[in-house]
């Protein structure tokens, strides 16, 4: 009976020191309670993962002598997007990257707060990144500085689920065009071996309003990659395939081959039959 008590009485005192240290380090550190911030790579495409080389010229698909055609035309595509995007966000990215070097201070209204300065060339940037926890995840929001010009500036909202696997991001134009410029939707396992970001143009009245391009990392097989590009003005949807490790891919785009067909290169980029 005393070897009961003395068993329910320890597991009881070890219960009581746990519960205490934990309370010590919510207390003396706060940040322990932090929202968790997204991958960067959930705002940012890394465009370089697409096979390319710089001794290949994309040839026309008239010449018959375009034996980098089909991969060229993929190629091509994700060029006009990565040109696209590249300097439009090179700001905000920056900000966001610059996050992960600093630690939060909790607000008074359970907000937390990222506060820092970081440099974009010769011109340096105050950031401000509040992370609201909700009962479903995480809304963000980032405010720029630049000396002179303009203040708080909110640049991008977003919202990340509570594993942080899910969530999407507003990126506003710039402080000179303040409107809607691009969502970024992205998803993400724990292991990081299955992924996607996709850019959609959400420019109010562009033409292009609606156009997208989504990038994908699987685990499937030969394709490990791919990316979706979808055009609003024609209607029409780019689909690209292709294998990380090895290269070699495949295309389909039935407004510029005129059919239905997947159009492969091999792994040195040449154009080849589909199997």
């Amino acid at each position: 009976m005393k070897n009961v008590f003395v068993k329910k009485y320890s597991t009881a005192l070890f219960l009581l020191l746990v519960f205490w240290l934990q309370s010590c380090k919510d207390v003396n550190n706060p940040e322990d309670n932090a929202p968790t911030l997204p991958a960067q790579s959930t705002m940012l495409i890394d465009f370089s993962e697409f096979p390319d080389t710089t001794t290949v010229s994309i040839l026309p698909k008239t010449n018959e002598t375009a034996s980098y055609q089909y991969w060229g035309w993929a190629a091509l595509n994700v060029k006009y997007w990565n040109t696209l995007i590249a300097g439009a966000v090179v700001i905000p990215v920056a900000a966001f990257s610059e996050a992960f070097n600093h630690q939060p201070v909790l607000q008074n209204d359970g907000s937390w707060l990222w506060s820092y300065n970081y440099t974009v060339g010769a011109n340096q940037y105050t950031a401000k990144l509040y992370g609201s926890p909700s009962t479903s995840g995480i809304d963000w929001s980032m405010l720029l500085s630049k000396a002179g010009e303009y203040s708080d500036f909110e640049w991008f909202t977003g919202y990340s689920n509570l594993p942080a696997t899910d969530g999407y991001w507003d990126l506003n134009k710039d402080p000179n065009q303040p409107e809607a410029f691009l969502k970024i939707e992205w998803a993400r396992n724990s292991s990081g071996d299955s992924a996607s970001v996709k850019y959609t143009n959400v420019i109010p009245g562009n033409a292009e309003n609606g156009a997208y391009i989504q990038y994908g990392k699987t685990s499937d097989i030969p394709y490990n990659r791919y990316y979706k590009i979808w055009s609003q003005q024609y209607f029409n949807l780019t689909d690209i395939l292709w294998n990380f490790e090895n290269h070699f891919g495949r295309v389909n785009d039935p407004r510029y081959f005129g059919t239905p067909d997947w159009y492969c290169w091999d792994e040195l980029l040449m154009d080849t039959s589909c199997q």
